[in-house]
């Protein structure tokens, strides 16, 4: 029975066709209150769902996404390493939380009539619009408690939903904290001591709960929560056309999640964005398909030979590597096994990436996970329809830091000699290879705090990186002999310094307790315009640039149009499209498959992604079967 007062998600496969969400009920309390029906659920099967809500506002999508979400609470019903569960038995009245006051098990009356709301995404809102957010370390403290038992790392509750309940000429904020379910307690409800919503932040609810978005807002809310949560619980947006049909609905948008190797779908689904019968006729209609009436591969392999040269004998192994590898090595060890990100030097560092650092020799895994074969079967691929192959790999921010990483490192030590070679391996077997590592390395002698070349809460670079890998990138674009005949054009195209605030990706993978010590960024993005509106690559593009979020980071998300496409299309001149996996770069070969009519029209497909997922990426380095009929 605990279980299920833990996952809505168990109670709703009891039914058999669509139903409302409703306040989870305790036993032997009172009915909770009625309230009004949030978003309707459709389970398909046990991991496929799709969510819907009349009116696509921010609350209504946010609450779709985060509420009894199986995508983020998948795993989490096990018994976490280490728990005994020393105070399973305290009664609510003297349970640990002096930040609360009227705590109850039973829904309050006051609560009648009003929507509940997703306490994270809402928080980060009154963040944004407001400059000072008063409920996350309310929040985050809740979540923090361990119960006598701090070295446990998972949170032993959350707080699930809020509510803005008025008060005296205000708002007051109550919550439900639902305990894990490996706790054995039930679900409760408190009042947030010591804190009322301001003139601001009730014109900031009023405004999440009633404005609503348009197609594309909604597409770009999707886009964005792919990519924040990617690096917890793996996401990514499915190829799919918004309104269409799948699996018997029509949502705008279908998220994968794999978090613990089982594949979840989630699609969100709105009445109004749904496409017609009509609608879904014309857009499968066959197309005239432009195709450039000849292409020509550059064939000439000095970039890549002398590419080549420059890394010999650049990173060996050394008595200095050998350290660093080993005080890394028991700095991953120390950590709880949950944990996958954590601070030093006053920045944040990934699990993943460090791992990557510290591998062993990449093209000596199985064949899942080591990405050369894969890589020569795309240029095969590519070589015979006469479109280029250029890999871009991303250098992780920990290779470019190590001495904030671990302290007492030189910071001109090269740290990753595995990667370094696997590298050379691209190049030595035929593969062009841009490098990035030195103009990253040669970056980061330019930061003047608070700028640097990668964001210090987020695993990806910031604008002078990417500056500087983009001005690699567009010198070797123009070198290539095709480049005087693809017709480089920049009318029309501008640029504009603008700033965005980023909450780094790696906060959410702290203790609950450390979350509120890493506040969003201030970035400054370079965005391009073309003809006064913000760029966007045609399809019928020359170059098509596809990886993962590293392609994504700016361009699709944050303050958009100031990513690596955008740029590259700037400086060299030629429309770039973009394809972006969230779920990580071996998934988007997949996706290019799928959209291979456009590739009538290309010249060169840059593969751009992190360079992590050379190594024991999740998404695995399958085969692919290639259909130039498609």
């Amino acid at each position: 029975m605990h279980k299920l007062l833990y996952s809505l998600f168990a109670i709703l496969l009891l039914c058999l066709g669509a139903c409302s969400l409703a306040p989870v009920k305790v036993p032997s309390e009172p009915t909770p209150v009625p309230e009004k029906s949030i978003f309707r659920m459709t389970y398909l099967s046990p991991t496929l769902q799709v969510r819907s809500v009349e009116k696509a506002t921010k609350a209504a999508l946010d609450f779709a996404a985060y509420y009894q979400n199986p995508i983020r609470e998948s795993g989490m019903d096990e018994i976490p390493e280490g728990y005994v569960g020393r105070l399973a038995a305290w009664p609510i009245t003297k349970y640990p939380f002096p930040m609360l006051d009227s705590l109850t098990r039973t829904q309050p009356q006051a609560f009648a009539g009003l929507t509940a709301i997703a306490p994270e995404p809402f928080a980060k809102e009154i963040r944004e619009k407001c400059g000072k957010d008063k409920l996350s370390p309310i929040i985050q403290s809740i979540e923090s408690v361990k119960w006598e038992e701090p070295n446990v790392f998972r949170a032993f509750q959350k707080v699930t939903r809020l509510w803005g309940v008025p008060q005296n000429g205000t708002l007051e904020w109550w919550v439900e904290v639902t305990p894990a379910f490996w706790t054995n307690r039930p679900v409760f409800y408190a009042h947030l001591k010591g804190i009322q919503a301001s003139s601001q932040e009730i014109k900031t609810l009023q405004d999440y709960l009633t404005v609503e978005f348009n197609k594309e807002d909604a597409l770009n809310w999707a886009r964005t929560l792919a990519s924040y949560w990617y690096p917890t619980l793996n996401t990514d947006l499915e190829v799919h056309t918004p309104g269409a049909d799948w699996r018997g609905s029509r949502p705008f948008a279908v998220m994968r999640g794999n978090p613990m190797g089982t594949p979840i779908w989630v699609a969100f689904d709105v009445p109004r964005f749904r496409l017609t019968d009509q609608e879904i006729t014309a857009l499968n209609a066959p197309t005239a398909t432009r195709t450039l009436a000849s292409r020509t591969l550059d064939t000439s392999s000095a970039f890549r030979l002398q590419t080549l040269a420059s890394i010999e004998n650049t990173c060996p192994e050394t008595e200095a590597t050998k350290t660093f590898r080993e005080a890394l090595t028991q700095k991953l060890k120390g950590l709880p096994k949950e944990q996958n990100a954590w601070e030093s030097s006053g920045w944040l560092w990934f699990r993943r990436n460090a791992n990557y650092v510290i591998a062993d020799k990449i093209t000596g895994q199985d064949s899942l996970h080591n990405p050369l074969p894969r890589l020569l079967e795309l240029k095969k691929y590519l070589d015979s329809l006469n479109i280029q192959l250029l890999v871009v790999p991303v250098p992780a921010k920990e290779e470019i830091y190590p001495d904030r990483l671990i302290p007492g490192t030189p910071q001109d030590l090269c740290v990753n000699p595995n990667g370094r070679d696997f590298t050379r391996a691209m190049l030595t077997v035929g593969i062009d290879v841009l490098d990035l590592y030195p103009a990253l390395v040669a970056a980061r002698g330019g930061d003047v705090a608070p700028h640097f070349a990668y964001q210090r809460y987020d695993t990806h670079w910031a604008t002078p990186g990417l500056l500087a890998a983009m001005e690699q990138l567009a010198a070797r674009v123009t070198a290539y002999s095709w480049y005087a005949e693809a017709g480089a054009h920049r009318e029309g195209l501008e640029m504009r310094d603008t700033i965005t605030l980023r909450e780094g990706d790696l906060v959410a993978h702290l203790p609950e307790g450390e979350k509120s010590k890493f506040a969003p960024d201030t970035l400054p993005v370079v965005q391009i315009f073309r003809n006064g509106e913000p760029y966007k690559g045609p399809r019928e593009a020359p170059i098509l640039l596809m990886g993962d979020s590293f392609t994504g980071v700016f361009e699709s998300v944050d303050a958009k149009s100031g990513g690596p496409g955008s740029l590259l299309a700037y400086a060299t001149g030629l429309d770039v499209e973009i394809l972006t996996s969230w779920g990580g770069g071996p998934g988007v070969r997949h996706r290019m498959l799928k959209a291979q009519k456009s590739l009538a029209t290309k010249r060169l497909v840059i593969y751009m992604m992190t360079a992590r997922d050379f190594w024991q990426s999740p998404m695995e380095w399958d085969g692919l079967e290639f259909n130039e009929s498609k």
